[in-house]
C-alpha cells in the first residue's frame, strides 16, 4: 500500500473517532443542504400555484397528484 496513505490513515497515527466525526459532519452538511432544497422547492411550488388562473387550478391539482403518485410508486 502507499506509504503516504498508511501515514494518513493508519490508526497508529490517525484518531478513528475524529475521522468518523469528519464523515458524520460531511453527511450532516449534505443532508441539511437537501433539506434547504426541499424547502425552496415547496416555496417555488406555491409561488407557481398562485400564478395559475382559477379555471386551470383543477388541471394543475390533478397533474400534481399524478406526479406524487408516480414518485410514490418509485419507492
Amino acid at each position: 500500500m502507499n506509504p503516504l496513505y498508511n501515514q494518513l490513515f493508519n490508526p497508529q497515527y490517525a484518531n478513528e473517532a475524529y475521522l468518523r466525526q469528519l464523515q458524520w459532519q460531511q453527511h450532516d452538511a449534505e443532508q441539511r443542504r437537501e433539506i434547504t432544497n426541499i424547502v425552496k422547492a415547496i416555496h417555488d411550488y406555491f409561488d407557481a400555484a398562485r400564478k395559475i388562473a382559477p379555471e386551470y387550478q383543477q388541471m394543475a391539482f390533478d397533474a400534481c397528484i399524478a406526479a406524487v403518485v408516480a414518485e410514490m410508486n418509485k419507492g
